[in-house]
């Protein structure tokens, strides 16, 4: 289950170092076509198809998010940080209603994380990821390679203990929420706890004025 963070590190990166919006994007995206495999293989193993519709579910939701992402953007904006919050909560156990078990827990925990903690990015602390673009040469691409290796660091040490005490707790009833609430710090980690190490660190740049007014003529 850990490899499928290999799919998430380039979203990661693209919010950590290029532009935080597109990185949300397409982190978000990313976690739908996971969810939506792990449906698709849940349906297909008790109606078998002959046709493999994979591609055609990562496709039709990489199509949604082109022609209508903006637009529920737009409509959320409305309601300013407290409807972001809320549809991530709803689309998070949504995920994982249907058969509640790690493969949904995974990106519904993940989900319910960074966009929690996106909200929270930009209502306190305004991350600028392209702040540092405008230093030159070595040093530019130093900090953004440190803040790479840092950001995925902080995963893979969370991730270790995840399965060093995952063993302790198999048989336990709890074992879901746990895996739920682990997902979810590390969305947090991502998108908020690591923009803020990275600001403290002098490694990012802040825009928490402009972050703050547009946050308050929203709500």
């Amino acid at each position: 289950m850990n490899l499928i963070y290999l799919f998430l590190l380039a979203p990661f990166f693209i919010f950590w170092c290029i532009n935080e919006k597109a990185g949300l994007q397409i982190c978000i995206t990313t976690l739908l076509c996971i969810w939506a495999v792990f449906l698709y293989a849940n349906f297909k193993e008790k109606i078998p198809l002959d046709i493999d519709f994979t591609w055609i579910i990562v496709a039709v939701i990489f199509c949604v998010d082109l022609f209508l992402g903006k637009k529920i953007d737009a409509l959320l904006s409305k309601g300013g940080l407290r409807a972001y919050i809320i549809t991530a909560a709803v689309v998070s156990f949504l995920m994982i209603l249907y058969r509640p078990s790690f493969e949904y827990v995974y990106p519904g925990g993940i989900m319910l994380g960074i966009s929690i903690g996106y909200c929270l990015n930009k209502r306190y602390i305004g991350f600028k990821s392209s702040d540092v673009l405008d230093r030159k040469g070595v040093i530019k691409w130093l900090t953004l390679l440190a803040r790479f290796i840092l950001g995925t660091a902080v995963i893979a040490l969370v991730l270790f203990r995840i399965n060093e005490f995952m063993p302790r707790i198999s048989n336990s009833q709890y074992i879901l929420i746990y895996g739920f609430l682990c997902y979810a710090i590390i969305g947090m980690w991502v998108f908020v706890a690591a923009p803020w190490l990275f600001i403290k660190l002098r490694l990012a740049g802040a825009n928490l004025n402009n972050s703050t007014e547009q946050n308050d003529k929203q709500q």
